[in-house]
């Protein structure tokens, strides 16, 4: 199994609403982050805290079609 279909099976484990074909599309760095990201809100909020990367937008916003 490669390192790309590793984090999208553990990114599916904790988020099952995340299709494997939607994830395909990120990059394997993209991946880990978010990986990253879902681990850290599965921890106890006093014990961990995720910090947003700096080349990255604090919100992102989508209108309905």
């Amino acid at each position: 199994m490669s390192e790309k279909s590793a984090l999208i099976a553990s990114i599916c484990e904790i988020n099952p609403s995340a299709s494997a074909e939607w994830l395909s599309t990120f990059s394997e760095r993209d991946l880990r982050e978010y990986l990253s990201h879902l681990g850290v809100t599965r921890e106890p909020a006093a014990l961990t805290r995720w910090v947003r990367r700096a080349d990255r937008a604090p919100m992102t916003m989508r209108e309905a079609a």
